[in-house]
Formats: C-alpha cells, sequence, structure tokens
C-alpha cells in the first residue's frame, strides 16, 4: 500500500470535515429502507421477493409521482401469497408492523388496476403500492399506522412525494359502467376504506385541501361521477348523527334493498372470487350468477375467495376457520362482539370479547355469528332445539346442527346448545 505524500496529508486533514459535511446532508437523499433496517427506530422488514415467480418480468415505471394505499381484504398468509404471485404490490405491512418487501420500490407492481388521478391513467405506471393487512371495514391496529407512516416518510424523501400524491385505491380507482351505474365512476374499489382509514394517524397532515378525501379532480372536471361513499362522507361535516346511521347500514357484507351486490363487492361483484350464499344456502360465485336483480335479500357477500378451502371454510352450515382463514372473513365486523362465538377445537368456548390473540386462533375453530349465549340440552326449550339453525357442541367437542339431529333425545346430557338469534 503505498504511502501518502506529506504534502498532501495536510490537505486532506483540512478538507475532510467538508466532505464529511457534504456525506450528512447528501445521506437523507439516498435513504433506502434496506439501509435504514439497521436503525433502532426502523420497523422489521422482511425481503419476501424470492417468492416471486421466476416467470415474472421486473420493470421500471414510468414515473414515481404517487403513493397508493390498499388494504388486503385477507388475512397476512392469504396475502403474502396473493400478491407475491403476480407482484401485486411493492410493499405490505403487517398487522403486528413487520413490512414485507414484496417487490422492490424500483419497479412497476400492478396494483391499482383501472385507474386515474387528474386525467393521467394507468396510475400503476406512476406509483408504489403498499397494501395493509386488513379490512376496509376493520380499524388497522396502532403498529401498523407507525409502520406505515415510516415508510411514507422514506417514499417521500426519496421521490419528493407531498401527502396528496399519497392516495387510497378508492380514491384512484374507476369502473365502467355497469348495471347500477350507467357512466364512468369512481366506487370500483373500498379499500382500505372511506371511513376506516385514518390519513392523520399515518402522517397525512397537511393542511393543503388536496389533501382531503374529499377532493377529487376528475370528479370536479366531469371526467367521473362521484363514489357514493365520499356523498355520506361528506355528511359527516353537518350531521353526525345521519352519517353514524348511514355507515352502519353498509357495515356488513348481507344484501338488503338499500345494500346492492356492487355496493359491497363494488368491480369484484361478478368475479369468480366473490362468493354468494343464500339465505336457502345455495352458494355461487360472482361469475355463476346471471340474474342480477333477482338476487334475494339476506345473501352474505363473501370477497376474495379464490381458494376451495376459502369457499368451504365461509359457507359450511357451522363456519370453519381453516389454514390462511381469519374470524373477520367469516364473521365480518361482527368477529369482536360477544354474540359471536367460537368453538375451538379442544371444545373451549369464547366469545368474540374474551378473544385477545386473533392470530393465534387454530385452525378447525368453529364460528358461530349472532347466537344467544350456550345453554344446557336440559334447559333448552323444544322450540329452539328443533330449529335447523341451532348448534349443538357434543361432549369432546362435536359440532353439530339441529337440521342433522333427527332424534335429540339421543344427545349425551352434557350438550351445549346454541340459539340463533
Amino acid at each position: 500500500m503505498a504511502l501518502i505524500p506529506n504534502k498532501y496529508r495536510y490537505h486532506a486533514l483540512v478538507h475532510a470535515p467538508v466532505w464529511l459535511i457534504c456525506l450528512a446532508l447528501l445521506w437523507p437523499v439516498s435513504l433506502e429502507p434496506e439501509v435504514l433496517e439497521a436503525d433502532q427506530a426502523t420497523p422489521r422488514i422482511v425481503d419476501y421477493q424470492k417468492h416471486l415467480p421466476r416467470s415474472f418480468k421486473k420493470r421500471r415505471r414510468k414515473s414515481t409521482r404517487f403513493v397508493v394505499l390498499h388494504s388486503t381484504e385477507s388475512g397476512l398468509r392469504s396475502a403474502l401469497r396473493t400478491l407475491s404471485r403476480r407482484g401485486h404490490s411493492n410493499y405490505l405491512v403487517a398487522r403486528n408492523g413487520t413490512i414485507y418487501r414484496i417487490l422492490n420500490k424500483q419497479y412497476r407492481s400492478h396494483h391499482a388496476g383501472l385507474s386515474m388521478w387528474n386525467g393521467l391513467r394507468d396510475i400503476s405506471s406512476h406509483s408504489i403500492g403498499i397494501e395493509l393487512v386488513g379490512y376496509h371495514n376493520d380499524p388497522f391496529t396502532a403498529s401498523q399506522y407507525e409502520s406505515l407512516k415510516w415508510l411514507i416518510e422514506v417514499m417521500q424523501r426519496v421521490y419528493k412525494i407531498p401527502d396528496h400524491h399519497v392516495l387510497e385505491h378508492y380514491r384512484v380507482a374507476y369502473g365502467r359502467p355497469n348495471q347500477w351505474v350507467k357512466r364512468p365512476h369512481r366506487g370500483r374499489k373500498k379499500d382500505p376504506g372511506v371511513f376506516n382509514f385514518s390519513r392523520a394517524r399515518a402522517g397525512l397532515d397537511s393542511k393543503d385541501p388536496r389533501n382531503s378525501i374529499l377532493y377529487d379532480p376528475d370528479v370536479r372536471a366531469g371526467r367521473l361521477i362521484p363514489d357514493p361513499d365520499i356523498d355520506i362522507a361528506r355528511v359527516r361535516l353537518v350531521d353526525r348523527g345521519r352519517y353514524d346511521a348511514e355507515v352502519a347500514q353498509l357495515s356488513e357484507n348481507v344484501i338488503t334493498r338499500r345494500n346492492s351486490a356492487w355496493r359491497i363487492a363494488r368491480g369484484e361483484y361478478n368475479e369468480a372470487t366473490t362468493v354468494y350464499r343464500f339465505p336457502n344456502g345455495t352458494v355461487m360465485r360472482g361469475n355463476q350468477i346471471r340474474n342480477w336483480d333477482r338476487i334475494p335479500v339476506g345473501t352474505v357477500v363473501f370477497l376474495n375467495r379464490d381458494r376451495t378451502e376459502d369457499v368451504k371454510s365461509v359457507t359450511a352450515t357451522v363456519p370453519v376457520i381453516e389454514q390462511g382463514t381469519t374470524a373477520f372473513d367469516i364473521a365480518g365486523p361482527a368477529y369482536k362482539r360477544s354474540d359471536t362465538y367460537y368453538i375451538f377445537p379442544r371444545g373451549t368456548i369464547k366469545h368474540g370479547r374474551q378473544v385477545r390473540r386473533w392470530s393465534r386462533i387454530p385452525p378447525g375453530t368453529r364460528v358461530l355469528v349472532h347466537y344467544n349465549a350456550p345453554v344446557a340440552l336440559n334447559s333448552a326449550g323444544l322450540q329452539a332445539v328443533k330449529r335447523n339453525d341451532t348448534v349443538f357442541l357434543v361432549p369432546r367437542s362435536e359440532v353439530v346442527v339441529a337440521a342433522n339431529v333427527p332424534d335429540t333425545s339421543q344427545l349425551n346430557s352434557g350438550t351445549l346448545v346454541f340459539t340463533k338469534k
């Protein structure tokens, strides 16, 4: 190794502080999540890119002007499987705050689909996609908001993205005319939730009017008609009571006279991954239904059911949590209620308010939604026992429905009875 001549040592020592100051100024510009991972305040980051199929072709975006936020409408395992299959997101934020890197941020992920913002189409080619594990009508966790805020700040520094260019999926997605909406429209997507996601908790607190979810340049310009949920969001400014009542009517995935298949499933209403369970027990996928005007009130709609196991778990006579299925998949917003009961494989019973570790509910757990507290068989009335939707928990954890029990007198005396509310 050559020695540094004496005449250059002086210059190196004198100018070293200048170089250090320059590096300190430039450092934030080049920050990557990969680099920041060593910082104590940095969320845990898992590189999941190796799960992309070999056939997946990475290509760079045309520009990076936006960040688009999504909710998975499924649990973690299902989301990782779906997103990594085709690179449908750049990042995924789990409910415990862990960040999964699905696809490096420099590459285009096909996350926004049919989309437009301020006249610019194909927003996937101009944005980074971030998914939050969860549902558009179920609150995200504090850990998720903390990690999301950190991740957004990194992207904003790297790409100079302002708060008002961090957009929810429902704000950029649009749909073509259908039998419910006759013109191109907002509302094709509902994630991460008009009434659910908090921009303030994600650090998006700019006072710029364009930072409001009520701002939509394409609706203003007449290119699209507005999302009906945004009209309800405006009601909050003038009548909080009416707002709460309207939101409550839309909270469950059950078809009513007001809640149509499109209002619940939006752009996926006729997809194979959207499953309909009719009041008589019949189950059909969206692509099998032909006459949408005849779907009866009381039909339950399940989203993102791509696997046969997912369909069976939520449409069984007594729904059961399978590997990759969550309590929310089955019970929706009612999963935490005191009239939703969980019968664990070993026979333990808990209602929604008693469960603490939702991620640890074992496969094989039965779920009863809107049921009364269990009573002993000899205490249940004769009419309740004969109802087809009554559920029996026989000693040794056997769960059966009344419709499958021709002679209830043959049941063990220790049997518990759950009756539908």
